[in-house]
């Protein structure tokens, strides 16, 4: 995200993160722009003085966007190229594997070992001034999202041959 991309979605009332959603983008009664750490309410300017350069590189900067759902990645590295262990069961009618029991173990292939899960809200990285980089509405994009996860998890289902839902 760049300067003005930031100030809109600041203005337009929508949470604009730094890094993690653990710095928050707001704008202060003088109107300055300023980036604040949650837990330790240290704070900087959003840009250097003379407003010209971020105090941060642009591609952190993120609108968090839970009505986009979640992430689930890894607590160690952060990556989202993980798995669960997890029973099926074979349906003789469908001719399918199917999901029986989803179990504790997870696995992170970017660390190559078993991790701990978390879960993040999903970010927005696009245009911040009321429209996604898909160029849908903020306000339509709800509903747009609502039916990519739908027919996302479908897809991911029949690939893998699971037909739960």
């Amino acid at each position: 995200m760049n300067i003005a991309e930031i100030k809109a979605a600041v203005d337009a009332g929508l949470a604009v993160h730094w890094a993690n959603e653990g710095y928050l983008v707001h704008k202060d009664d003088l109107g300055q722009y300023l980036i604040t750490y949650k837990s330790g309410g240290s704070t900087i300017g959003l840009t250097d003085k003379r407003g010209e350069k971020l105090n941060g590189d642009g591609a952190e900067f993120f609108i968090s966007r839970p009505d986009l759902g979640i992430a689930i990645h890894c607590s160690a590295c952060g990556s989202e190229d993980v798995m669960r262990d997890c029973w099926a069961t074979w349906n003789a009618e469908l001719q399918l594997w199917e999901a029986a029991d989803l179990q504790d173990h997870a696995w992170c292939n970017a660390c190559e070992g078993g991790t701990k899960l978390a879960q993040r809200s999903v970010r927005d990285y696009g245009e911040a001034a009321g429209r996604g980089s898909s160029g849908v509405s903020y306000g339509a994009l709800s509903a747009k999202a609502e039916r990519w996860r739908a027919a996302r998890v479908e897809t991911v289902n029949t690939q893998s041959g699971d037909r739960s839902g």
